[in-house]
């Protein structure tokens, strides 16, 4: 990276509060980043983590390769579309890359630039983005329903969750492990034998993220309340609560807005094909 400087966890509050303007416009790009600062802080050597941005941080614009998923953000200016493909031109990509929760104004920078590179795109999976204010998250009464109780998750209960999750794939264990370690998680379980029945974790992203609940304990209304515990719990930090749903995902997205979650954009998962699909991950974030 030529013209972009590697940042720590100072510059990186520094950056957060660029996007705080035109609330909730970039309010993914501001968590996003505020999950890093966290990130830094709880575990400062992350050798697989890497945040570029200008020197001027007035601009915007930040480039976070976090192993094999690529954030990117700018603020929207004449500038802004030729800065992010001038950065992005400059990694090594050689496919088996994913540019995550990447709302639609940076796709096609993000695009020509796989084409540029002669990448060929696996997956293109298009997302709802959605927003619940912090005031109305702190509103939750939340009482769980007698002989389960809600709680944080614990670091050994990622294994379980990444056997059940869709989206589970090479490295995914890893990234459960070090959300759970690091961000707000909540979980439900059953009191009588302490099993996990429903659960959801903030992925690094700031995104409320792999929610679930046991195929046995569905259509008990479960997933609005985990979901209910983990806003009201991001609320009380200060924090309004972001998700995304696909848009073929119907169940989710009308959950979501029954709870009062609003759409604020839509977004993009670019999957680049690996040709080699090995990809390595330490085992542990401790």
């Amino acid at each position: 990276m030529h013209y972009l400087q590697q940042i720590g966890a100072q510059q990186l509050e520094d950056l957060k509060q660029v996007y705080s303007r035109e609330w909730p416009k970039y309010c993914k790009e501001y968590y996003c980043l505020d999950t890093f600062v966290d990130l830094h802080r709880k575990i400062p050597q992350q050798e697989d983590v890497k945040v570029y941005a200008l020197t001027d941080l007035e601009l915007g614009l930040f480039v976070i390769v976090d192993r094999c998923q690529i954030f990117v953000g700018y603020l929207e200016s004449e500038r802004s579309e030729s800065l992010l493909e001038k950065a992005l031109l400059q990694l090594d990509l050689l496919g088996g890359e994913q540019f995550s929760s990447m709302p639609k104004r940076y796709f096609k920078v993000a695009n020509d630039v796989l084409q540029a590179k002669n990448l060929k795109t696996e997956i293109d999976s298009k997302t709802y983005s959605l927003v619940l204010a912090k005031e109305d998250a702190r509103k939750f009464q939340v009482e769980p329903p007698e002989g389960f109780s809600l709680k944080s998750l614990s670091v050994d209960d990622a294994p379980f969750i990444d056997s059940q999750w869709d989206w589970s794939d090479q490295g995914t264990l890893y990234f459960l492990q070090r959300h759970i370690f690091c961000n707000t998680s909540v979980g439900l379980f059953n009191d009588e034998d302490n099993e996990l029945v429903a659960w959801c974790v903030r992925a690094q992203d700031g995104l409320l993220a792999a929610l679930q609940v046991k195929p046995s304990y569905k259509r008990r209304g479960f997933g609005a309340l985990v979901v209910k515990e983990f806003s009201r719990r991001e609320a009380l930090q200060g924090r309004d609560i972001i998700t995304e749903v696909t848009l073929e995902n119907k169940a989710s997205f009308g959950l979501f807005t029954k709870l009062g979650f609003k759409v604020n954009d839509q977004c993009h998962w670019l999957f680049t094909e690996d040709p080699s699909r090995v990809i390595k991950y330490n085992s542990s974030c401790t």
